[in-house]
């Protein structure tokens, strides 16, 4: 039994055992070779010590990093296969150039091998190790194994291999040295007189047994092209640092942004920003502020010239429209908007052409606002109004009330042809004159035609001519009350479109100027309605109402089939349109 179980217990140990090496020999081995020996090796941001190693790691794609201070690092990406790999040489090239005081200096006790990290966690702060820093001697004399740093606060970081052994701040005077215990972090302030000799030193330099690095201090510039920009522009900040690792730019309101060691920025703040550089290396922290003051601000003006306007309008025709200038200008705006014109340019004039809200007839007065509001992306804004008055009228379209004119029998007769335009159809022409008069505002190109007519109780040879001279007469009258004469075209149709009986009839019936005055049978008032001068309102073709003026005082002399009485034609018209006393009649024309 006992047998079994030890057989039990060699075969389970052999199985640990091959296991073990199954594993061992999945990782990948490589020696990593350091000039100067000195340096130290990271892989993948771990610390695996300083001077030229062996290093063992998974397989795969590794960063190699190699540090030393005063040396430019170097990092590579390699490829690491299982087991053993071709050995991997770093030969650093030196910085060129030494640094000067004033100094101190930083001894570190009890660090033995580990890294050294002044005022940054990684590995490009690194600035030795701790047996390079351990020992008080003369600088760079016998066993000289010293840390110079600027004067000033630093952060100390003594880093092992994948954990922090201690971290603290250590302050350090000039021509004093500052002992550090790690890693209880105890320290203690000696004076350091040989830093006062020193004009400049090497940043690294080794011997045997001795080690000495200088750490040159942080330094750097950082302005704004503009301190002072409108919104919406933009400036250039610029920033050149030396001796720096890390370059982070900070504002209030912004993500940190990582900066190169030198370089320039254009910048578009919505508000008075500061912006922070923080430079950091080995040799110190670097704090420098730029403010850029922004100017929101919107200045804005608006103005209607002239502040007043006449606007006319006749039915569907406007007649009078009055125009003025909107005039307007921003500074410092991004967006400018008038209502209710809408969006518009930053500055300019537009001409306007208002128009009344009012749709109804009658006296226009109204006043129109317009405002103005300019606003800029960063927060500022500006209004402004102007009016601008608008006076004049709505019209309707004028009534032409047509009405055709009546002649008595005969008239006029060939050697008095401005005699037969008896009083009541001169008024009624005077009325037709003056709404002509009026409609010509409406419709310019508006025109009258005036059509002369006769009875048919004479021959067509001598109708003519009557029908001619009653239309001219009707011209001549109204070209006396102002229409010009380019504005009236005679037509004589004698009596060849006579109006017959049954149409008087009806027309009678119609008649709104019913009175008693027109005594007449039917054949009498047939031929007093074709004694008449229509007049056509052109060219929309609107001809005159052909109702016979009963009510008028003269309706019996215009009703009358007989030739009037000479004396009473006198009587009935007009001064200038008297009969000669001894005019003969023409014959029975009429």
């Amino acid at each position: 039994m006992k047998q079994i179980r030890l057989q039990n217990l060699i075969v389970i140990s052999m199985f640990l055992l091959l296991t073990g090496l199954a594993v061992l020999a999945k990782d990948s081995k490589v020696r990593i070779h350091v000039r100067p020996d000195e340096a130290s090796i990271f892989v993948d941001g771990v610390l695996f010590g300083d001077s030229s190693r062996n290093i063992k790691v998974a397989p795969g794609k590794h960063n190699i990093g190699v540090y030393n201070y005063g040396y430019v690092p170097e990092v590579r990406e390699v490829t690491l296969e299982p087991g053993k790999n071709p050995g991997i040489e770093f030969n650093l090239v030196a910085v060129a150039g030494t640094t000067t005081g004033p100094w101190g200096r930083i001894q570190i006790e009890g660090a033995s091998r580990s890294s050294v990290l002044l005022n940054g966690k990684t590995p490009e702060f690194l600035v030795g190790h701790g047996d390079e820093f351990n020992n008080g001697g003369e600088v760079f004399g016998c066993c000289a194994q010293q840390l110079i740093v600027p004067v000033g606060t630093h952060q100390v970081t003594v880093l092992g291999h994948e954990k922090e052994i201690w971290s603290g701040d250590v302050t350090v005077a000039a021509n004093q040295r500052v002992v550090v215990h790690v890693p209880s972090g105890k320290q203690k302030i000696k004076p350091w007189p040989e830093g006062a000799a020193l004009s400049s030193a090497d940043r690294f330099k080794a011997g045997t047994a001795t080690a000495a690095v200088a750490v040159a201090p942080v330094s750097g510039k950082f302005s704004a092209q503009s301190s002072h920009i409108n919104c919406g522009d933009s400036t250039q900040l610029s920033w050149s640092t030396a001796e720096t690792v890390q370059r982070v730019m900070t504002t209030e309101s912004e993500s940190p942004k990582q900066l190169e060691a030198s370089g320039e920025l254009a910048v578009n703040p919505k508000s008075t920003t500061t912006y922070n550089l923080q430079a950091s290396g080995p040799g110190g922290t670097l704090k420098e502020s730029a403010t850029v003051d922004v100017n929101t601000a919107v200045q804005s003006s608006l103005q209607a010239s002239p502040a007043e306007v006449r606007y006319r309008r006749m039915g569907d025709k406007v007649l009078e429209q009055g125009s003025a200038n909107l005039s307007w200008s921003t500074a410092n705006a991004s967006a400018v908007s008038i209502e209710p014109l809408g969006s518009v340019k930053a500055s300019d004039t537009q001409e306007l052409k208002p128009t009344p809200k009012q749709d109804n007839n009658g006296p226009v007065d109204e006043v129109q606002t317009y405002t103005l509001t300019a606003k800029n992306e960063c927060g500022g804004s500006s209004t402004r109004t102007a009016t601008l008055h608008i006076s004049g009228t709505i019209d309707p379209i004028p009534e032409l009330p047509l009405v055709s004119v009546f002649f008595p029998t005969g008239l006029p007769d060939q050697r008095n042809p401005e005699t037969g335009l008896v009083k009541s159809q001169q008024e009624m022409l005077a009325r037709i004159a003056q709404a002509f008069k009026n409609y010509l505002e409406y419709e310019p190109d508006a025109h009258l035609t005036v059509i002369g007519n006769a009875d048919e109780r004479d021959s067509n040879a001598r109708n003519k001519p009557l029908s001619e001279r009653r239309a001219n007469s009707v011209r001549q009258y109204l070209a006396s009350l102002g229409i010009p004469d380019s504005k009236i075209a005679v037509i004589a149709q004698g009596d060849e479109k006579q109006i017959d009986a049954g149409t008087v009839k009806q027309l009678q019936v119609e008649n709104p100027r019913k009175g008693p005055k027109a005594a007449g049978n039917l054949q009498d008032m047939t031929w007093a309605y074709n004694r008449r001068v229509d007049i056509v309102l052109m060219p929309k073709e609107i001809v005159s109402k052909q109702y016979f003026p009963e009510d008028a005082e003269d309706a019996s002399v215009l009703a009358e089939s007989k030739w009037p009485d000479r004396k009473e034609i006198v009587s009935l018209a007009s001064q200038k349109e008297r009969l000669p006393v001894d005019a003969a009649p023409e014959s029975n024309h009429k």
